[in-house]
């Protein structure tokens, strides 16, 4: 190649990496194209110490979050997409949620006022949209609700930070839970399969013997089986399959078991803490019951008191020897919910205790340690709870 070939031929080079810098640069922005911008500095704590002391974070990001990864990594990974990070005292939280409109939901109104007010007073006056829910308050009120979650789920087995040694602080184990709340579902699909190696289209619990337990959702699959339906709560709906996910890791990785637990008595677990939120929108098989206005199918009492009435409902004993969550129907969810409901909330004995032993069975035993767990924790057999179960139901569920 002649001199004048050569630089004719760099020249080119040169011109074409010219030309496709501002392409390559477009390329990685275009993850965040059109999408609603974050702040960058908090604007109801401003950043400052005291005021994310009040509301008891530990920091807003850049901090680590899981193993020698930082948040700066996490977010790349997702593609650069907008991403708020807050640590808490048991949690490390992703959110890519955008503003929300709160719908005419009187029930969520009610609560969105009511967790706001609770913000309130941790902060003092703050200025809060009246009908909207932008992206940092967003994060604060699920921060929030996950810390309130699990101090509620503390309080009803009787827990306390003195429960668990040093080493291993949140519920036994070393690491802090990690939540990840998505927008969208392709920037939730991009998360699992980069860290847990596959696409996920609804949510995800995870956890291991040496891993942070995981729970994560994305808000656009739930809007996205609703077509263009009016004033519906996705934000509470969003929050019932967090809450659902949130309690079944309290159980699965508790004291550093790994999904040991029941199935029917994580399911049940998922179900108290979603019902207590809004019943409308519990979990079945990964799908909320409610479909409509008129759709009654959540009020579960009245169909659980007819059950018992009618005596066909599956007994603790068979209960206990269920393998697999596929095994249970809707009726099954009812009455798996209602039975731990009755010991959580009425029978005496020792819920702690019962927990324990729930989630930790021993190797190569039978069924016949779930009894022994009843009877050391509540004195009485897997009969007895049926029996008592159902006298608690016809005297306390209404017939409507």
């Amino acid at each position: 190649m002649n001199v004048t070939r050569r630089h004719a031929f760099l020249l080119l080079l040169l011109l074409l990496a010219t030309l496709s810098a501002p392409l390559v640069h477009a390329q990685h922005k275009k993850q965040g194209a059109g999408m609603e911008e974050f702040e960058e500095v908090d604007p109801y704590t401003l950043g400052e110490r005291e005021r994310m002391d009040a509301l008891g974070y530990v920091a807003f990001a850049p901090f680590p979050w899981n193993g020698t990864e930082r948040t700066v990594q996490v977010r790349e990974n997702m593609g650069g997409v907008p991403t708020l990070f807050v640590e808490t005292a048991h949690f490390r939280i992703l959110s890519t949620l955008g503003t929300y409109e709160i719908p005419n939901d009187r029930e969520e109104k009610a609560r969105f006022k009511a967790e706001i007010g609770r913000l309130k007073k941790k902060l003092g006056r703050i200025k809060v949209p009246k009908k909207k829910v932008d992206p940092w308050l967003r994060l604060h009120i699920y921060a929030q609700r996950a810390e309130e979650l699990y101090s509620e789920f503390c309080k009803d087995f009787g827990l306390t930070d003195e429960s668990f040694p040093a080493e291993a602080p949140f519920l036994g184990r070393p690491h802090k839970l990690l939540l990840v709340l998505c927008q969208r579902k392709s920037e939730f699909a991009r998360y699992t399969r980069k860290y847990y190696g596959a696409e996920y289209e609804y949510s995800l619990n995870w956890g291991g013997p040496k891993e942070p337990m995981f729970f994560g959702a994305n808000v656009e699959i739930l809007e996205s089986s609703w077509g263009e339906t009016e004033d519906v709560p996705f934000d509470s709906m969003l929050y019932c399959r967090i809450a659902g996910g949130l309690a079944s890791n309290f159980v699965d990785g508790y004291r550093g078991a790994v999904f040991s637990a029941p199935r029917w008595f994580t399911t049940a677990i998922g179900h108290v803490y979603i019902r207590r939120f809004d019943a409308r929108y519990s979990i079945v098989g990964g799908r909320q019951t409610n479909r409509g206005p008129d759709d009654d199918s959540w009020r579960w009492e009245p169909r659980v008191r007819a059950l018992v009435k009618n005596a066909f409902y599956a007994k603790a004993p068979a209960t206990f020897a269920w393998q697999e969550l596929g095994e249970m129907n809707v009726r099954d969810h009812m009455v798996v919910w209602s039975k731990l409901e009755y010991l959580m909330n009425e029978a005496e004995g020792d819920r702690k205790a019962y927990l324990e032993a729930m989630c930790a069975p021993p190797e190569g035993e039978s069924v016949d340690w779930q009894a022994k767990a009843l009877q050391d924790a509540f004195g009485i057999t897997p009969e007895q709870l049926d029996k008592a179960w159902s006298r608690w139901v016809s005297k306390t569920y209404k017939k409507r």
